[in-house]
């Protein structure tokens, strides 16, 4: 009787998942696909990453061969050997675009270095949110808030990404170590603050052995990043631009002031640079590595761009290179496993190790910048350029790109140069922005 039991007992109970599955109907096809919706884990597309049929892509930007070979072309045809990639070499702009398609050409891929705000003008703009679902492309693994900039640039206000994110530009200190050494003064570090790297550059502008040597320089593109750095908006939902009124621009150029009031660093008509090591901090994107490299001499390193003292280890808001589809395009499928290839971790890290900055949130590849590109044993300190993004500025149908802050760079010769005071200085700004916004119809 108690064997009998003990076998009514086994017979009864399931000790594993395969006893529970041995004894369960087998679910139907729809049972399946249910189960793996609620998982999140359906199965991958076939041939998702395959160009089966020859292909050629034409790819337009502002680049030279050789920059296009090495960023896209070499990988890319390495990768689809059914791929040939072609380059249009030109901006991405309305007029050249006109240009393009007078010549019968109407390239498949784009850099939207000029925004979407263009493309619309020229029935250019392609959503890519189908594609990124049907060749599920996780968009996870980019770093926080590039998708949200670039869907934010609608400017049809829809929130639809219409483009990749494919290079991140990163920002730093450039500093020449004979100067500081010059000068008796150590280095600059990572984690300052604009106050205390204005401090420095004091110490370091000024003349020895008959050579005049600034302080601290920005190049033209980053004269902004302070401001990027405060997520300052200049136009307000209902189109009126503010500058005068918003604390962030008055603090902006306080600090622009300082940096250029300090005598000898911004000399009129300065022949001065990082290049001829004659400036000892020079701001700039860090992809500027490779040239100054390769400057005979010229013994550098790179500390990260200093912050707000109240908002520690924030950098700009993101604004990464994004490369975009042309709805006109005969392969737009092609084309977008090429953006997703360019995207992949395989070729993120080729593009980081040759000086373009990766968009993945992948910190063990962030101390390999350049690393391809380094030709002696020297180390450089690129992991600490990347800092947390800082809020993206709330974009408005009145000036969908944020269009101000190229046109404060443009403008900043005016301050420079200028006699007026700050407040002065930006209502004439104002004011001249609201005509620039007239002229494109986009504002009041």
């Amino acid at each position: 009787m108690l064997i009998v039991m003990l076998l009514f007992t086994t017979a009864c109970t399931s000790p594993d998942s395969s006893s529970e599955s041995a004894s369960t109907p087998s679910p139907t096809s729809d049972e399946i696909k249910v189960d793996n919706a609620s998982d999140k884990q359906p199965a991958p597309p076939p041939d998702e990453d395959t160009i089966d049929q020859p292909v050629t892509l034409t790819f337009m930007a502002p680049w030279d061969e050789e920059s296009f070979a090495s960023r896209v072309k070499n990988h890319v045809e390495a990768k689809f050997p059914n791929v040939t990639m072609e380059l249009v070499p030109q901006v991405v702009d309305e007029k050249e675009l006109q240009e393009t398609f007078a010549q019968g050409i109407v390239p498949d891929i784009l850099l939207a270095h000029r925004g979407f705000a263009v493309l619309k003008k020229v029935d250019m703009l392609y959503p890519l949110d189908d594609l990124v679902q049907s060749h599920q492309l996780d968009l996870s693994k980019i770093r926080s808030g590039a998708i949200d900039f670039l869907r934010a640039r609608d400017p049809e206000g829809q929130n639809r990404l219409l483009g990749l994110p494919v290079e991140e530009i990163m920002n730093g200190v450039f500093y020449n170590k004979a100067i500081f050494d010059t000068f008796g003064v150590n280095y600059p570090h990572d984690g300052m603050t604009w106050d205390e790297i204005v401090e420095l550059a004091k110490q370091v502008t000024g003349e020895r052995d008959g050579t005049s040597y600034r302080g601290l320089v920005f190049n033209s593109f980053q004269l902004t990043v302070p401001l990027m750095q405060l997520s300052a908006q200049g136009v307000d939902p209902e189109g009126k631009v503010n500058f005068a009124n918003n604390p962030a621009f008055t603090q902006y150029y306080e600090l622009m002031q300082k940096i250029i009031s300090i005598p000898g660093n911004y000399p009129p008509e300065s022949e001065a640079t990082f290049s001829n090591q004659q400036v000892a901090m020079f701001i700039t994107s860090a992809n500027a590595f490779e040239s100054y490299s390769k400057i005979e001499g010229l013994d550098f390193d790179v500390v990260s761009i200093p912050t707000w003292p109240d908002k520690p280890n924030i950098g700009s808001f993101a604004n990464p290179f994004s490369y975009t589809i042309s709805p006109h395009s005969e392969h737009k499928e092609e084309a977008f496993i090429v953006l997703k290839y360019l995207l992949s971790e395989e070729m993120q890290t080729i593009l980081h190790r040759n000086t373009s900055g990766t968009v993945l949130d992948l910190p063990e590849l962030y101390g390999q910048f350049g690393a391809d590109k380094i030709t002696d044993d020297r180390t450089y300190s690129f992991a600490s350029l990347y800092m947390e993004h800082a809020p993206m500025p709330a974009f408005t149908s009145h000036d969908p790109e944020s269009k101000f802050y190229p046109f404060l760079r443009d403008k900043f010769k005016d301050f420079q140069t200028g006699s007026s005071d700050i407040q002065t200085y930006l209502r004439a700004m104002e004011e001249e922005y609201r005509n620039v916004l007239k002229e494109a119809n986009l504002s009041n």
